[in-house]
């Protein structure tokens, strides 16, 4: 078999393009409060495997995470909010999240919600993110791919689902211990852990990152 032959067998072709919901939450945009976008701090894009998408992180993490100095960001990837629908699998959703990323104004940190922590795994092993956070992670690989640049990496999971095979394995796969936050997978957003889950998260990140 000639090498040509091999590349066009083995090569991934780029999935097809679509035109992506992103909202976005800058320091500046809270009135309410008063908050300075630091330069120092990574921006943060954040997304989820529910299909809301984007508008998931609307109601308590966008405004948290800019309230802390950040650039704030979610993605709807293909088919979920505003996004249209297209093929391509897992494999395209993590493109859309790469994507989103580049168009962030500084190196990001990637967030990934249940199966949208998949598409941040596989994300980070093509974009050089600050740094890694996966909350609840759903329909993970099974070899996740090495983060680009080595970054330092966050397993957030419910204490209902802590000794989960899923959260087992992936923390074995980064050779990190979880942090554990109140409820499970479906109170990320609006349950009593939710705030106590973003503080500990914003702690984590520190103000370099």
């Amino acid at each position: 078999m000639s090498l040509q032959v091999w590349v066009r067998r083995t090569r991934t072709p780029e999935p097809a393009s679509v035109k992506r919901e992103i909202a976005v939450i800058e320091p500046s945009d809270l009135l309410e409060i008063e908050a300075r976008d630091d330069p120092d701090a990574s921006p943060v894009l954040c997304c989820t495997g529910e299909s809301a998408g984007a508008a998931a992180f609307g109601g308590l993490w966008l405004k948290r995470i800019a309230g802390a100095g950040r650039y704030a960001a979610a993605v709807s990837v293909r088919g979920q909010g505003s996004t249209p629908a297209a093929p391509g699998g897992l494999e395209a959703c993590a493109h859309d999240v790469v994507q989103a990323a580049i168009g962030l104004p500084r190196q990001a940190v990637l967030v990934g919600h249940g199966s949208g922590a998949a598409w941040a795994a596989l994300a980070a092993g093509r974009y050089p993110a600050a740094a890694l956070v996966l909350v609840s992670p759903q329909k993970m690989p099974k070899q996740p791919p090495r983060p680009v640049g080595e970054p330092k990496v966050l397993l957030a999971v419910g204490e209902a689902e802590a000794q989960s095979k899923e959260a087992q394995a992936t923390a074995e796969a980064y050779g990190v211990a979880p942090l554990t936050f109140a409820g499970n997978s479906g109170d990320v957003f609006t349950g009593a852990g939710a705030e106590g889950l973003l503080d500990a998260v914003l702690s984590w990140l520190g103000s370099k990152d």
